[in-house]
C-alpha cells in the first residue's frame, strides 16, 4: 500500500514537527530512570522522612519527589552532580550496614531517624561528605515538594491570582 502525498500536505506536515514531542516508553514502566531500585528505595525513605504525610496534607513520596530527583539527576550532564547523589545514598546505606548490620531500608523507622539525625549533625558531628550530603537532600526536597501540585495547592492552599474582597494579610501601621 503506498500513501501519496502532495508537496503542500508534505510541507504542512513537516511544519507541525517543531511543535509535537516524540514519547518514548520507558524501559521499564514504574520503575527508577537513572537509580538502582535500592538506591531509589532509600531516596524514597529520606525525601518522606524529611516531609511525611500528615493529617493536613501528603508528604514527599505522594508528591513524587523521589522519582523527580531520579529523573532531574539521569538529566544531568555535570558527572559529579550524578556521583554526588549515588555516594551520598551509598554512605547512608554503610552507616546503616555499620550501625545495625542491615540496609537502610530494612532498619526500623527510629534506626533510620538515628541515621538521618547523624547526617544533619544533630547527634554527632558529621563529615564533610555527610554534610555536603544532608544539604543537598534536604534543600532539593524541600524546592520540589513545594513546587509540586501536593506542596503548592494541598500543603500552602496557594490559590493563585484571585481578587479578594478583603485584604486579609497583617497591617503594620
Amino acid at each position: 500500500m503506498s500513501v501519496e502525498l502532495d508537496r503542500r500536505e508534505l510541507l504542512k506536515a513537516l511544519a507541525l514537527l517543531p511543535f509535537t514531542t516524540l514519547q518514548l516508553p520507558a524501559a521499564h514502566p514504574n520503575r527508577p530512570v537513572f537509580f538502582k531500585a535500592d538506591e531509589f528505595s532509600i531516596l524514597d525513605i529520606l525525601t518522606e522522612m524529611i516531609i511525611p504525610a500528615d493529617e493536613h496534607s501528603p508528604g514527599a513520596h505522594e508528591a513524587g519527589v523521589a522519582s523527580y530527583i531520579d529523573w532531574l539527576t539521569a538529566q544531568e550532564i555535570d558527572p559529579d552532580a550524578k556521583t554526588s547523589w549515588t555516594k551520598g545514598l551509598k554512605a547512608v546505606n554503610d552507616l546503616s550496614e555499620e550501625l545495625f548490620q542491615k540496609s537502610f531500608s530494612s532498619v526500623s523507622a527510629e534506626q533510620r531517624t538515628e541515621i538521618l539525625n547523624r547526617f544533619a549533625g544533630t547527634k554527632d558531628q558529621p563529615t564533610a561528605e555527610q554534610a555536603q550530603f544532608w544539604g543537598q537532600l534536604k534543600d532539593t526536597t524541600a524546592f520540589l515538594y513545594y513546587s509540586s501540585s501536593i506542596g503548592i495547592h494541598e500543603e500552602m492552599n496557594y490559590k493563585g491570582n484571585v481578587i479578594l474582597e478583603q485584604f486579609v494579610g497583617y497591617d503594620a501601621t
